[in-house]
């Protein structure tokens, strides 16, 4: 269903990528960018003037992509949502149990997470205080992590873990009004030689998931989890909009903790348009191409949803995980 906040496209995917000979080539691909780097972490994702309180600049982010759009397809939203607990960020939602140990996993590996801070333990028996089967089986994969970062030559050090970058997004066949970046924090940074490749220095992803063979990319609705055990259907933003910020190789590190035959699978994902292998580069084009209607889709949900006024629009299956406890549409009922 097209969206209000479309008015200038004829099909928010389907309309053909203008710039795709602009970022076939090396050259033209550095005029593209503008480079900004920073240590200082900005979790809202957009700035807001004092005077007329309007967004005077966008950062798109991978998780942010992920929360509207899926491989094309918009997801249900209400904009007074999406303003509030994924943009401004001033209305918080509490952290799930897959997010919780995801977390903990993180900064076992690392030391911290994207947000500078450290989950150091998961819940335990409320009687005994002993860890639960889940706890163990992540340590388990905890131990996994520095048995690969051995074999796999990874170099896991303070200064390349959790780096914030953010890039300019320069479009030449749209010209918005504020200025929008892409930015992203990513794990590590780390040399990485396997029997099938080898990169001096890649992007590294950690992923812990319950099922690493996983195929299906099932759905509540509202998310679409990553099939880890067929790939070739699976959303590559992420990947991505990593590249175009970090500028190297991208590989996903996915461990998993399931009962029986828990293990890890390391996941180069081809991202790189001036590859040396005509059919690589040719796959990279085509995802550079589905992340720029990607990106240009978002700018103008984002804009249209903030000229109408960030509509409070009651859905059934948004509102029921909504933790703005106020609003006025919450309970309100519609037609089915």
């Amino acid at each position: 269903m097209q969206s209000p906040s479309e008015p200038t496209m004829t099909s928010p995917f389907n309309e053909f990528v203008g710039l795709f000979d602009h970022i076939t080539s090396s050259s033209s691909l550095q005029a593209y960018w503008e480079e900004e780097a920073s240590n200082v972490k900005l979790p809202p994702k957009i700035d807001l003037s004092p005077v007329t309180g309007r967004i005077t600049a966008l950062r798109i982010s991978k998780s942010l992509v992920r929360q509207l759009i899926y491989k094309g397809e918009p997801y249900p939203v209400c904009p007074c949502k999406i303003y509030h607990t994924v943009l401004l960020k001033d209305v918080q939602f509490p952290p799930s149990d897959s997010m919780i140990k995801g977390l903990y996993f993180e900064s076992k590996c690392l030391g911290l997470s994207a947000d500078g801070s450290a989950t150091i333990d998961l819940p335990r028996h409320k009687k005994t205080g002993a860890k639960l089967a889940d706890h163990d089986r992540i340590d388990q994969a905890v131990e996994r992590f520095f048995q690969v970062t051995k074999e796999y030559g990874l170099i896991v050090q303070k200064d390349q873990t959790q780096v914030y970058h953010k890039r300019r997004w320069i479009d030449q066949l749209h010209n918005w009004n504020i200025p929008v970046y892409l930015d992203g924090t990513l794990d590590f940074i780390s040399p990485i030689a396997t029997p099938g490749y080898s990169f001096e220095s890649a992007t590294i992803d950690l992923k812990l998931t319950k099922d690493k063979d996983v195929c299906d990319s099932f759905s509540n609705g509202l998310f679409h989890a990553t099939p880890w055990g067929n790939m070739e259907m699976a959303d590559f933003t992420e990947a991505m909009i990593y590249r175009l910020i970090f500028g190297k190789p991208f590989v996903y590190l996915v461990f998993d903790y399931k009962r029986e035959n828990p293990g890890f699978k390391d996941i180069p994902i081809i991202t790189d348009i001036n590859d040396p292998d005509p059919q690589k580069a040719a796959k990279a084009g085509i995802r550079m191409a589905d992340l720029q209607n990607t990106i240009r889709w978002v700018i103008n949900a984002i804009l249209g949803w903030e000229s109408m006024g960030w509509a409070m629009t009651p859905i059934a299956k948004v509102c029921a995980t909504c933790p703005i406890s106020d609003c006025k549409k919450r309970n309100e009922n519609s037609e089915v």
